[in-house]
């Protein structure tokens, strides 16, 4: 029986040794040529600033092992760490803040807080506590001004920075520092903490020691009474729940967002959203041993672009990174002083540049603690000219449709050139916007979409293919009309769209040469990069990269049957080109294989099995609302991202769309705010000396106005030697979901039954070392702590999913479809796909929680858990599975719910089948319709409606 066990090796992915899942980097591991990326100015450029044993690549440097080392300090008196949990570094109160005026790209939105009955209530001491409850010097506080966004603090500014006053003379005790610290003095100068506030007179209060930490064998002591000792329980929140005495596990609404245990509630945005970012493990086990022992994995669940209702954006200024790691400055570093701060996650002392002291809101020098990085867990910054390799490209998009007989027969060509005429304006972009389009069936038609002087749009078909990639150069027309500028042929495009669906109503061609459009492509975009969109119906069937067609049976292996879109992909991926897949096909067509190029292109693939305008009017309108955000949403080109932590840890698996360039960097052409990724983490070295571990991801995109932008998140979370808060502390929601990518990695590279084995083995193994720590667990009871009640419920739902149930009834084009969600899906909603949210709905008026959503009341039905016993047979449910949001009808419902829900007098009227719910004028309507809306907002995926 296998399991699943933490890897043993070194941190490179083709030397792990794990039997049930071993690491999958998408960099090439079969003899293939990785593609060759041009190098990073600013990397050049810096090259000669970084240490020796450091090895640079473009844009990100990889993590440096941690050099210096700080030795054991006694202090007499307690004392307050510094920054953020140093009120005396911080004089604005917790309930002010000066970076957040009203504007939908400053503040990041705080974790909602918790609650607990009071039997669960949580005894945690946060250690960084709440600014207004520690000493705060008496200063005046500075006059806020509403800002919009963050006031430019380049020198176009027209008011340059007032110059900081000189600093007096004074000693500061520094603990000792070893040899390579660049620091070996035991006092230092320390400068006046300059502030200009009205009103304050005199030197602030001396700063106080920083908080001491020690790595590489040296101990770390302190006597600050507001640090958890990591040795012992970091939280008393250790619930346990028999699973076998207690009938619904499953919490009457969504389960709340883990909150880090470090932080207060107050403090809880110093963190990044869980949305954002998430650990599988909320208290990190202090040594590998003590990982193995839990049995859980440990991994980072990042969703990097995700759309936020605000962000902190900072414009013009000096980006402040660690000399040693690279990392970026933020709320868990250590001011030493107004001259140097200690970074997070290697803990080099760095200088602080003296503009990190400017106040850009009060235009005053004052505590760097103030500063929007030093307070948010998410910040993103407009990156100078240092941070590109080649000036911003325009957005570039290239459509490739499917104009063959069966694609006409399914009907998708009108609604597809009705949506997108109705978004043209939408589209993200600037003036340079080019757009483009190819169609194919066994041959290649071109448009030239460039005579403005006419207002109209040229064919040119090419129907010899044979042997096109040896002839690419002589084979495609001028370019020049191919890719045309959006806003200068709008009405050329408009009349092509109208014009398009008929052109190819009656056609008799049944072949497909999606390969051969596949090359073009590239060839079109290859200075540039951008985005190929492909609409595809039907298998290929035409060389170069015909697939077999397998008439008489489906194939029942998982894996891709040709390595030829998988090299069109890493091609894609060098020269900066994503594509998304839009499958509408009615039989098979390898979608395993197919998804290759947009696997390692950062793409995406959307699947409409079935598709047909009139047979199936519930994947059309998926179809449609997946068409309208894919066109409406945001886009990030050329980015790259990478994850960093402490020396002690390091990645070894990636797990999402997008090539692998390094251990920990991964090449992203295209980014989109659906898309999310998976980090698998070991432990290489204990972190007994560690009081905490930061992660922090950073993504570096061009966005689609033609700006260079770094998007950072930062995440922080306590050490604990004690496994009874390994499991208090696990997220199970993020366990699942790191199993789930671990496992369709494994039935790629293995089989889907040692897959099964190694989900099931995971409960097995989690539960059984849960035991130990539970003396309850005797007799016939099956007791497990409260975080991890719901893993047995979700590992039973993940091997009945379609990714992962047995039997060939399944097909294989369902199957690849959803194990490719299991890697790409945010985890709320990959968790809908394998346990699906049940709503009575007939109690929405009596029980329900109500929600504030503007000036209305959001009215939200208690959820039930998955189980017949709470179907009756006089209510109506609402069963949500992310794609597809179901409308079950009980026969026994009242007569007053059917005529004020779907306006018929009795059930007996009701529709058999039906995908549309009338929108009626009362209460009861308005409020099941209000919780749909709630319920399908913001998703990634389009929903369709299924009333039955």
């Amino acid at each position: 029986m296998a399991t699943i066990r933490p890897p043993n090796g070194p941190s490179f992915p083709d030397k792990m040794n794990n039997s049930i899942f071993p690491p999958i980097s998408h960099s090439i591991a079969n003899g293939l040529t990785p593609p060759i990326f041009p190098p990073n100015s600013s990397t050049l450029s810096s090259q000669s600033n970084q240490h020796t044993y450091q090895t640079n690549t473009p844009i990100f440097p990889p993590t440096q092992q941690y050099q210096s080392t700080l030795t054991n300090q006694q202090n007499s008196s307690p004392t307050l760490p510094s920054n953020i949990y140093n009120t005396k570094m911080n004089p604005t109160p917790a309930a002010t803040n000066i970076y957040n005026p009203l504007s939908n790209h400053q503040y990041i939105s705080s974790v909602p807080p918790t609650t607990h009955s009071p039997s669960s209530q949580s005894t945690i001491r946060p250690m960084y506590p709440s600014p207004a409850s520690a000493y705060r010097p008496q200063v005046q506080q500075p006059q806020i001004v509403p800002q919009t966004t963050y006031p430019q603090m380049t020198n176009q500014n027209s008011q340059p920075l007032p110059p900081p006053p000189p600093p007096p003379s004074s000693t500061y005790p520094y603990p000792h520092y070893n040899s390579n610290s660049n620091t070996s003095a035991t006092t230092k100068t320390t400068p006046y903490l300059a502030s200009t506030y009205p009103g304050q007179v005199g030197q602030i209060p001396p700063l106080p020691q920083p908080m001491p930490y020690a790595m590489g064998g040296s101990t770390a002591t302190t006597d600050n009474q507001q640090i958890n000792n990591m040795n012992g329980p970091i939280s008393n929140n250790n619930n346990l729940m028999d699973l076998l005495k207690v009938k619904s596990v499953v919490s009457p609404f969504a389960e709340e967002l883990p909150i880090s245990p470090l932080l207060n509630e107050e403090n809880q945005q110093m963190n990044c959203s869980p949305e954002v970012m998430r650990c599988s493990l909320n208290a990190i086990p202090q040594t590998k041993d003590l990982l193995n022992k839990s049995r859980l994995p440990l991994g980072v669940l990042i969703h990097p672009f995700k759309d936020l209702e605000s962000l902190s954006v900072i414009q013009g200024t000096k980006i402040v990174r660690c000399d040693a790691c690279k990392s970026y400055i933020n709320p868990f570093v250590i001011f030493q002083d107004t001259t140097r701060w200690r970074c997070s996650i290697c803990f080099r002392l760095n200088d602080l540049p003296q503009e990190f002291l400017f106040d850009p809101v009060t235009k005053t020098y004052g505590d760097p603690s103030r500063r929007p990085e030093a307070r948010f867990g998410t910040v993103e910054y407009t990156a100078s000219s240092d941070y590109m390799a080649r000036p911003p490209q325009p957005a570039m998009y290239l459509f490739l449709l499917d104009v063959s007989h069966n694609a006409v027969q399914t009907g998708y060509l009108q609604p597809f050139c009705d949506i997108l005429f109705e978004n043209l304006s939408s589209l993200p972009g600037d003036a340079r916007t080019k757009i483009g389009f190819i169609s194919y069936d066994s041959r290649i038609h071109f448009y030239d979409l460039s005579d403005r002087q006419n207002g109209t749009f040229r064919i040119m078909v090419a129907p010899d293919i044979e042997n096109i990639e040896n002839k690419l150069d002589e084979f495609l027309p001028l370019p020049d009309g191919l890719m045309v500028t959006l806003c200068d042929c709008r009405t050329i495009v408009e009349t092509f769209l109208n014009e398009l669906p008929k052109v190819y109503q009656n056609n008799p061609e049944t072949d497909s040469a999606l390969g051969t459009a596949l090359l073009i492509a590239g060839k079109l975009l290859y200075n540039t990069g951008g985005r190929v969109t492909v609409i595809q119906t039907r298998i290929p069937n035409i060389n170069p990269g015909a697939l077999n067609e397998n008439v008489g049976k489906e194939p029942t292996s998982i894996g891709p049957t040709t390595d030829y879109y998988k090299k069109i992909s890493l091609d894609y991926a060098s020269q900066q080109i994503a594509c998304d897949l839009f499958l509408l096909n009615s039989h098979y067509i390898d979608l395993t294989t197919l998804s290759g190029i947009s696997k390692y292109s950062g793409g995406e693939v959307k699947y409409y099995p079935g598709f047909h305008y009139v047979q199936t009017p519930n994947e059309v309108e998926r179809f449609e609302n997946d068409l309208r955000r894919y066109l409406q949403r945001k886009i990030g080109f050329e980015a790259v991202m990478r994850l960093r932590s402490p020396p002690a840890l390091s990645i070894h698996t990636f797990h999402g769309n997008g090539f692998v360039r390094s251990v920990d960097l991964l090449v992203l052409p295209n980014i989109n705010p659906d898309a999310a990724y998976g980090m698998q983490v070991s432990i290489d070295d204990s972190l007994a000396q560690y009081k905490t571990v930061a992660f922090q991801v950073a993504l570096l995109y061009t966005s689609s106005k033609g700006e260079r932008r770094i998007r950072v998140h930062t995440l922080s979370l306590p050490v604990s030697a004690n496994l009874t808060d390994i499991f208090a502390n696990a997220d199970q929601e993020a366990v699942v979901s790191l199993v789930a990518k671990m496992a369709a990695d494994r039935s790629a590279t293995s089989s889907l039954q040692e897959a099964r084995e190694a989900i099931c083995n995971v409960a097995c193994d989690v539960l059984k070392a849960t035991m130990p720590n539970n003396t309850s667990n005797r007799g016939f009871s099956l007791v497990v702590p409260n975080s991890l009640r719901l893993l047995p419920l979700y590992v039973l739902s993940m091997i009945k999913s379609t990714a992962f149930r047995a039997g060939s009834a399944t097909k294989i084009d369902d199957r690849a479809y959803y194990l490719d969600l299991c890697k790409t899906l945010p985890t709320q909603y990959l968790m809908q796909i394998f346990y699906p949210d049940l709503y009575p709905i007939h109690t929405i008026e009596d029980k329900s929680q109500i929600l504030q959503d503007g000036e209305d009341e959001l009215h939200v039905p208690e959820r039930v858990q998955l189980s017949f016993q709470y179907i009756d047979s006089h209510g109506a449910y609402i069963l949500d599975t992310s794609e597809y949001i179901y409308i079950y009808i009980g026969k026994a419902i009242s007569d007053h719910f059917v005529q004020n829900v779907f306006n018929v007098q009795t059930f007996s009227a009701l529709p058999f089948d039906s995908y549309s719910l009338p929108d009626l004028d009362n209460p009861l309507s308005s409020k099941i319709h209000n919780f749909l809306t709630y319920l399908i907002q913001s998703r990634p995926n389009g929903t369709a409606i299924h009333i039955m």
